[in-house]
């Protein structure tokens, strides 16, 4: 009797052992539970907030390069401002197409390429974009009849510097009807973008002319009287009826490296006031 005693004394104490241990791994396991939970939660909260601060920190750079692209449109001349603050709230850059005859060349060393360089020096290509069409060859009416300005349309661009192809038009068509083609395109770039900002200029003047500078005058006329900004160059150019200005053009009375270069810095003027890179 005795021995069965002691077996069930001994059978009840390692059951109470291993229940007791048993009891506390499970209290262990709910504490080690609670713990890693909590450095869980600490984990998440960590990463929360680590993803918050660079958040913060990529809306302030990117508020800064705000301020700082509005700062610049300060440069450019009142009636082009809209343009370019409406791009700076859309996070893009300004697109400025520059479009017109031979005079208005595509090739390295040309005035619109010139342009180019210097509005991206002074305004970076984060703000603005400029893309360059040669229409070689062509008058106003073959540019018209055969659609050759469609493809650009498509672009929508924010600004167009329009060249209409006053020079190559000369002694080919009337005056009332160049200015009808020229309606004609600029009417395809507004239906395609309303609030596009329409800039037309002359080709580049040549020497001896009767009929062209009157033409010449006729543009302008016509830009003022539909409210386009008349970008007229020529101020800077030696005076048509003098043999001077020959040393500006090429024997085709293209612009020549100087006559490029002229052209550049007067619009680059226009673009750039009150400061800016040079």
């Amino acid at each position: 009797m005795k021995k069965f005693l002691l077996i069930i004394l001994a059978i009840m104490t390692i059951s109470t052992v291993i229940g007791g241990k048993y009891h506390w791994n499970q209290k262990v396991s709910a504490v080690q539970g609670k713990v890693n939970e909590t450095e869980q939660k600490s984990k998440v909260k960590s990463e929360e907030e680590l993803k918050s601060i660079e958040n913060q920190k990529v809306e302030r750079a990117r508020e800064k390069d705000r301020l700082l692209k509005l700062d610049k449109v300060n440069f450019l001349p009142e009636e082009l401002q809209p343009a370019f603050r409406r791009a700076i709230e859309e996070s893009r850059p300004v697109h400025l197409m520059i479009t017109g005859s031979s005079s208005t060349s595509e090739k390295d060393g040309a005035w619109p390429e010139l342009l180019e360089r210097q509005l991206v020096g002074t305004y970076g290509d984060s703000l603005i974009h400029v893309t360059i069409k040669e229409i070689d060859g062509k008058t106003s009416q073959q540019v018209v009849k055969e659609n050759l300005y469609k493809d650009m349309v498509k672009t929508k661009p924010d600004i167009l510097l329009l060249e209409p192809f006053l020079l190559y038009d000369n002694g080919e068509i009337i005056m009332s009807e160049r200015l009808k083609n020229i309606s004609k395109i600029i009417t395809s770039f507004k239906k395609a973008n309303p609030d596009m900002i329409i800039l037309i200029q002359p080709a580049n003047p040549i020497y001896g002319a009767t009929y062209y500078p009157n033409e010449e005058k006729d543009l302008e006329r016509y830009a003022k009287q539909n409210d386009y900004i008349y970008v007229d160059h020529w101020k800077a150019w030696p005076d048509h009826n003098k043999k001077e200005i020959e040393e500006f053009l090429t024997e085709k009375n293209a612009p020549n490296e100087k006559g490029n270069e002229m052209w550049a810095a007067y619009l680059k003027k226009y673009f750039v006031r009150g400061g800016g890179k040079e």
